[in-house]
């Protein structure tokens, strides 16, 4: 099993907000904290591989600007991005992980005279030219790194906690792996309908607020990119009530992806055997 990381610069690994970021943080110590222009990120190590950690914030604007920010001051090999996101099928649950095989700015629409919404490809700049893909594919070496951490995580994750926002009704099972597209806009969708109607025209899993706007940003800078996903709330079975979601969740964002994103690391730095 070797490294399939590209050659040169460190791995980054972005995260939307510190819940899903320090689960990361800790597993691969504190590192050096370095700031530039007005930003934050911190250094480690892995096999003595160069990482960078940094935080983007909840949304795409954010999203796009921390990963154009990342690129440009520390060129790296690749970029990870994880963290929790709403399921769009009833068959997941809270815990179980999503792969990004794909990635989707679901938003981008053409609206027509009578209000219907058309999709249209993304628009990104790449090499000064003007590109659109109906779709962004994660990067194959990565994806490949990923279902060799999965396999040998397969039984080994953590339960999501009963308590912690759990369906009701639903029998208590452990968390399970998924592969297929995460969909991405500045939307918290909690219609069955919109959910529906977004699952049935992109086949998405889940949606998030970030990893389209990374992906299409390493996209424009031929970065080679995926995102890892785990599911913290699925609407189509539980409506979840914003103010008492942090509550409910807290210490449980993000934490099964980024065990699977640090075990994606030892593929890629070759530490794959390390598995403690």
């Amino acid at each position: 099993m070797g490294a399939t990381v590209p050659a040169g610069g460190p791995i980054a690994v972005i995260c939307a907000i510190e819940e899903e970021l320090t689960h990361l943080r800790r597993a691969v110590g504190a590192g050096e904290e370095e700031w530039r222009a007005g930003r934050r990120y911190w250094r480690a190590t892995l096999a003595g591989q160069p990482l960078v950690l940094t935080l983007c914030g909840i949304g795409m604007l954010g999203a796009a600007a921390a990963a154009e920010a990342t690129i440009i001051h520390h060129a790296p090999a690749a970029v990870l991005n994880y963290g929790c996101t709403g399921g769009h099928r009833e068959d997941l649950l809270p815990g179980d992980l999503v792969l990004g095989e794909r990635t989707i700015a679901y938003d981008s629409v053409r609206v027509a005279p009578d209000g219907r919404e058309e999709y249209k490809p993304m628009y990104y700049l790449r090499t000064g030219r003007q590109e659109r893909a109906a779709y962004l594919p994660a990067d194959p070496a990565l994806l490949a790194a990923a279902r060799r951490a999965a396999a040998a995580l397969d039984g080994r994750h953590e339960p999501w906690p009963p308590a912690s926002g759990w369906p009701a009704g639903v029998p208590h099972r452990a968390p399970r792996l998924f592969a297929g597209t995460v969909a991405s806009a500045d939307r918290w969708n909690r219609s069955h309908e919109r959910i529906r109607a977004i699952a049935g025209l992109h086949e998405s899993l889940c949606e998030d607020m970030e990893a389209a706007a990374i992906a299409l940003t390493c996209a424009s800078h031929d970065t080679p990119f995926l995102t890892i996903k785990d599911i913290s709330n699925n609407e189509l079975l539980r409506t979840t009530e914003p103010g008492a979601f942090a509550g409910e969740t807290a210490g449980q964002l993000g934490r099964r992806a980024a065990v699977l994103t640090l075990w994606t690391l030892r593929e890629l730095t070759g530490g794959g055997a390390d598995r403690s």
